[in-house]
């Protein structure tokens, strides 16, 4: 017999589950908040900051970006959508075997604009080198890999965010779910700055 609910249940049921019905009980760890939200949204991290706190009696700011930068009981990677998440570390490999799986788009960048899979390669690299060892910012990382690719990995051809961010920038998506490494630490301080985010290579 199939079960059949109304989307009223539907959503009664998703705002139970997500603690927005009720927050969860203080002591709740950050992590099983951001599980039962299957990832919260981290493209500016203030925003996963408040869409977790919403959702947890007694959990601050602080809490969350200790769970990321100090306990690292989160990843701060590409997750759905494409978007930047923050995810349960302990639930990264389900992610990254999952998130492939979903059929890729059309490259919405012009021709001369896209990196070759040749390219792609040499810019993987790079990062991985890059990354050996060392905390970088967005920034600092992008005149690492242009340093062991060449001026075109560094060519400013990518529209986002009202700007236009660098060729090899590409490559973070696709292969940061296959576990190389996510987007690096941020240009401020943060309470741990040693610590990197982003998938284990």
């Amino acid at each position: 017999m199939t079960l059949r609910i109304s989307w009223n249940e539907a959503s009664a049921r998703r705002l139970e589950r997500q603690f927005l019905a009720n927050p969860a009980e203080p002591g709740t760890a950050v992590a099983d908040v951001v599980d039962a939200m299957l990832g919260a949204h981290a493209q500016v991290l203030s925003a996963a900051e408040v869409s977790v706190g919403v959702r947890t009696a007694g959990t601050t700011r602080a809490a969350v970006r200790a769970a990321l930068w100090e306990e690292r009981a989160l990843v701060k990677t590409h997750g759905p959508r494409g978007t930047v998440h923050l995810l349960p570390a302990r639930e990264l490999p389900l992610w990254c075997s999952a998130l492939p799986a979903v059929p890729s788009k059309a490259s919405p960048f012009a021709a001369d604009a896209r990196v070759t899979e040749e390219q792609a390669q040499q810019i993987v690299a790079a990062i991985g080198d890059a990354l050996e060892g060392a905390s970088l910012t967005v920034d600092e990382l992008s005149e690492e890999v242009v340093a062991r690719t060449g001026s075109w990995a560094g060519d400013r051809v990518m529209p986002a965010f009202q700007d236009l961010w660098p060729r090899w920038r590409q490559v973070l998506l696709p292969h940061s779910l296959k576990g190389m490494g996510g987007p690096p630490r941020p240009a401020s301080p943060a309470p741990c700055a040693s610590a990197r985010t982003g998938a284990a290579r």
